[in-house]
């Protein structure tokens, strides 16, 4: 028997991905009546598939880190950086960190992930519906009131809700509807991404560090699932792709070129059945304008999406969740009726947060960093130090921000440095 919907709930969650059933979850624990929606069905495919340490404590709170052990999720010590041609590779291991939270995470088949995050909201008593779709936010002089929904029967509904949380991913359900969307005007990128299955790995605890190599048209990753597929991808130069598409190539050929050019990926899928179609995403890193107004707040990817190198997506999208949830709980009080004002530490703190990978994105599509960061000077005054730091942002520790500015200032100091040098050599040959 189809349940009912109530007419009135505390707060409408928009997706079932890790930020929106952290965020139902948590607050369905703090004693408010949560809708969830998810327009697919669960289990479903998604990207994202490596996870950071950092979120450990978050798992263990919401009482999935016993869960992820039970699944089977290979365990992730660490990644290692190399050029195309996959020589003298840089190992980075989680427990090298200079701030130690944990020493591992996990490698994840999203479907199987993402389903252990839903069965653990809906335990809580959050009214969580799949094959749901949100075709409108309602909004009343100013501020969201409700969702307008289609249902998985086809019908259509309407509930209404003293708040709206926004964890659609990158659809920005709110966003959208408001124009908040701004994409960012310096990374013009393509990925291109599948599934393997019986793809080479590493042994030993190495088994389940992910591989991201730089490459001439961006860089490429290499993520180990624990029955022995893999996932991998390429993030590459749009303008790169559209010569190719308007060539005539299809994204078939085009990863077929992508593979020609990286021996070190091709080489681990060697006869390796392909178990997914090729995918694209194109233009995908972007920003709000603001991540919160009277009545609503957005959170993860449906806030800000980043270029996925340094595997940031589901930590910042779990623990915004986190933060979102404490200032929701504050802001439900009594009755009241959210507004912005209430999420203002929230959202400076994941502005924050989002400004420290930013920022090494951004370098990490300079040549000269690239050769720095691949290849440090082992061996100088100071390196271990700066391995030390790089490592603990590998594993999520960006908190507090002001801890990690120095390494970066380090990190662009050296590769200015080794761009001077370039430029010397170039002009002497």
């Amino acid at each position: 028997m189809a349940r009912t919907l109530r007419e009135q709930y505390d707060a409408a969650v928009i997706g079932g991905g890790p930020a929106g059933t952290t965020f139902a979850h948590l607050l369905s624990r703090a004693g408010h009546a949560v809708l969830l929606v998810e327009r697919a069905r669960h289990p479903r495919f998604s990207v994202g598939e490596s996870l950071l340490p950092a979120t450990m404590p978050l798992w263990r709170r919401l009482g999935v880190a016993e869960r992820f052990e039970k699944a089977g999720f290979v365990r992730k010590y660490g990644a290692y950086f190399c050029f195309a041609d996959g020589e003298q590779p840089e190992y980075s291991h989680f427990p090298n960190a200079s701030r130690w939270v944990a020493d591992h995470s996990y490698e994840v088949r999203r479907a199987d992930f993402d389903q252990i995050l839903w069965d653990a909201a809906l335990e809580t008593g959050v009214d969580a519906r799949d094959q749901t779709d949100v075709e409108e936010v309602i909004f009343e002089r100013g501020r969201a009131a409700g969702v307008r929904l289609r249902l998985a029967d086809g019908g259509r509904a309407q509930v209404r809700a003293r708040l709206v949380a926004d964890c659609s991913g990158r659809a920005t359900l709110i966003g959208a509807q408001l124009a908040l969307r701004e994409r960012d005007p310096n990374l013009h990128r393509v990925a291109l991404y599948c599934h393997y299955g019986d793809a080479i790995r590493s042994t030993g605890e190495d088994a389940g560090t992910i591989a991201v190599v730089a490459t001439g048209f961006g860089w490429m990753w290499l993520i180990p699932f624990a029955d022995g597929g893999a996932s991998a991808g390429a993030v590459l130069d749009r303008e790169w792709y559209r010569t190719r598409r308007v060539a005539g190539a299809d994204r078939d050929a085009i990863w077929r070129e992508v593979l020609q050019q990286v021996p070190a990926v091709a080489r681990r899928l060697r006869g390796a059945p392909q178990t997914r179609p090729v995918e694209a995403t194109a233009d995908f890193q972007y920003r709000l304008r603001e991540l919160a107004g009277d009545g609503w707040v957005a959170i993860g990817d449906a806030g800000a999406f980043l270029d996925p190198v340094f595997s940031s997506g589901v930590h910042l999208a779990m623990t915004g969740a986190d933060r979102a949830s404490r200032a929701a709980t504050r802001a439900l009080a009594g009755g009241r009726l959210p507004v912005a004002g209430d999420f203002a530490r929230y959202a400076r703190e994941s502005r924050a947060q989002l400004g420290v990978y930013a920022r090494f994105i951004y370098a990490w599509y300079d040549p000269a960093f690239r050769e720095v960061f691949v290849r440090p000077p082992h061996g100088r005054p100071g390196v271990e130090w700066l391995r030390r730091e790089v490592v603990s942002v590998l594993a999520g520790s960006v908190t507090p921000t002001w801890r990690v500015w120095p390494a970066i200032g380090t990190l662009l100091w050296l590769a200015r440095r080794q761009r001077r040098a370039n430029e010397r050599a170039s002009a002497a040959a």
